[in-house]
């Protein structure tokens, strides 16, 4: 796999060297366009935000020593159920991982998961984001936090709540490229924000209000602002 990688991006690199080289100057005939060199191409001009789908420890490190061969960051490895194996390489290249609070265990690649992953990317100075895989976990994101969190505190790991709530909000706006207008609770950005009864790891508190780019689009306590989800559909109000 790895030759097959490196030599595509040798091709990639050779492609946008004749491509810069003609759009400099448009001199001579046009490079023909070739799409997968193309998108490999932008990749190494940074205009594409590498998402790496990747469970095991040498794996990742493979491929963090093909982004460090061409020149490309890694944005991301998604699942990455073994990133607390090589936290320090994650924090050294910049590179997020984006996985579950707790899952392991379902299939080979994920046997050595553990709850306390998280946590410890953040202890090396790395940049843990917690997804899900799931439609239901991404309804909980916060709670799912709260399990990472929590895992980390009893191994001895000092994560605040401040922190914990960054691996579901800035950590994530940052992997996706779009950290300047969303993340974080800012002057300038769009105002995405739930409002909650107490505690926002408790699963006792309830979302009272939701705010979408600063208008009020839910709103527990207001009939005419609870707009029905395809996670609603088809359920019996109570």
């Amino acid at each position: 796999n790895m030759a097959g990688y490196r030599s595509g991006f040798i091709a990639a690199e050779n492609y946008r060297r004749k491509w810069d080289k003609w759009l400099a100057d448009k001199k001579g005939d046009q490079p023909e366009r070739n799409l997968r060199d193309e998108t490999l191409a932008e990749v190494l001009r940074g205009n594409i935000l590498v998402q790496n789908h990747c469970y095991r420890a040498d794996e990742m490190v493979q491929m963090l020593d093909l982004a460090r061969e061409f020149g490309f960051q890694i944005r991301s490895f998604h699942h990455g159920v073994e990133a607390y194996k090589i936290a320090d390489r994650l924090a050294e290249a910049g590179t997020a991982a984006s996985i579950w609070a707790d899952w392991w265990g379902f299939k080979e690649e994920a046997m050595d998961g553990i709850p306390e992953n998280a946590a410890l990317m953040f202890q090396a100075g790395a940049r843990p984001v917690i997804h899900s895989d799931s439609p239901e976990g991404i309804q909980r994101l916060n709670q799912e936090a709260a399990k990472a969190m929590y895992a980390g505190r009893r191994a001895g790991i000092d994560v605040s709540r401040a922190d914990a709530v960054k691996w579901f909000t800035s950590n994530a706006a940052w992997v996706l490229g779009i950290d300047s207008i969303v993340g974080t609770l800012e002057a300038g950005k769009m105002a995405d924000l739930v409002l909650w009864s107490g505690d926002p790891f408790s699963v006792y508190s309830r979302a009272m209000q939701v705010y979408n780019d600063g208008y009020l689009i839910y709103d527990r306590s207001d009939p005419t602002k609870q707009v029905v989800t395809d996670f609603g559909l088809g359920q019996v109000k109570r």
